[in-house]
């Protein structure tokens, strides 16, 4: 298993590049059309949902859509979504649906709830699946099967997000180059990465419970990592917002605290961010900062740099320290590395 989980990270520079191929005069008409009708008021609710990393990798994009679009957008885990609040499935509502399978069963279940929902988006990683089916535009990234825990999906799903994003906001022209960069960026990192994963397991450790930080976008990343340090290396996590963090869970940081900072490219937040991972190791604790290379020059404990990359396409570069890291972590507390013990790939029980 843990060759196919290496072999799966290694895919994701030739994943993501193709994505360009989905920016076709056909899909900026589509786009062009929901955006048409958003503006003419047809829509007046935009919703992001997902399950798991689907919806880690939405977090972004709400943000910066809730900024962009005239209607409000809300973020939704598909759960709580048909169970808690169907009724917001209905029409006048733009809904965009992430998942990998297409077929998980909160979002299999969502496609019977609906309720004249006026527009449907699906991302997910095949053309043809439940989701897709349902869907009025379907997205497939096709990067191929992935037997482990989720890598190469989730960040080619989180491009194809970022790509619908920018259509709906106008904002297309750069996409193709961004892309470009971001592959090459990708395959930057994976190529020097492995050479520090021994350096950040012996700082961080492997039997202590882990706390992933950030804010904006970056608190996805927190999401996802502490999802897949869960799920990969069988360990207690946490994913907290910077500002949840100092919140009360600032009194968990002593000797044995260990911590991962992911700072985003904004001044504002990677001010308060560096401020944070200062008063942990202040207190005893110890944070691994994860920035822009920008960014990393004044931190005096152990930091990954990453390449300047667009700010919505960020959180691809975040995630990779940490699904290489999984492999000497999951194998220091005795597990083999992104192998589901009580769970499947695709979750089939609500």
């Amino acid at each position: 298993m843990s060759q196919s989980y290496l072999d799966e990270i290694a895919e994701q520079p030739a994943g993501i590049r193709k994505l360009a191929s989905l920016i076709t005069p056909w899909l900026i008409a589509d786009v062009q059309a929901i955006r048409t009708a958003i503006d003419k008021g047809e829509v007046n609710h935009v919703i992001l949902t997902g399950m798991g990393g689907s919806l880690f990798s939405a977090y972004g994009t709400w943000l910066r859509l809730s900024q962009s679009l005239p209607v409000p957008v809300s973020l939704w885990d598909s759960s709580e979504l048909i169970q808690q609040a169907p009724g917001v499935l209905r029409k006048g509502t733009l809904v965009v649906a992430i998942s990998q399978s297409g077929e998980s069963v909160e979002l299999r279940r969502m496609t019977e709830l609906d309720g004249g929902v006026s527009i449907k988006v699906a991302i997910t990683n095949t053309a043809d699946n439940s989701l897709s089916r349902w869907s009025s535009l379907s997205l497939a990234t096709e990067v191929g099967p992935e037997q482990t825990v989720s890598t190469k999906t989730y960040t080619a799903g989180l491009v194809a997000l970022y790509i619908f994003e920018q259509l709906l906001v106008g904002n297309g022209e750069a996409l193709g180059a961004e892309i470009a960069t971001l592959a090459d960026a990708v395959a930057s990192l994976l190529a020097d990465l492995p050479a520090q994963t021994g350096e950040m397991l012996t700082f961080l450790g492997h039997d202590k419970p882990l706390t992933f930080i950030g804010r904006g976008g970056s608190y996805g990343s927190a999401m996802m990592a502490a999802l897949v340090t869960a799920e990969a290396a069988k360990a207690p996590t946490q994913a907290l917002s910077g500002g949840q963090f100092r919140h009360g869970p600032l009194e968990l940081v002593r000797d044995g605290f260990c911590s991962v900072m992911f700072t985003g490219d904004q001044a504002s937040t990677q001010e308060l961010n560096a401020k944070t991972v200062a008063d942990i190791a202040s207190f005893g604790g110890r944070c691994l900062t994860i920035a822009p290379a920008s960014a990393v020059s004044g931190v005096e404990e152990m930091a990954i740099a990453l390449p300047a990359v667009a700010t919505g396409l960020l959180p691809v570069l975040e995630i990779l320290p940490i699904q290489l890291l999984m492999v000497p972590m999951a194998i220091a507390r005795g597990y083999e590395p992104a192998k589901f013990l009580n769970g499947s790939k695709i979750t089939i029980v609500e």
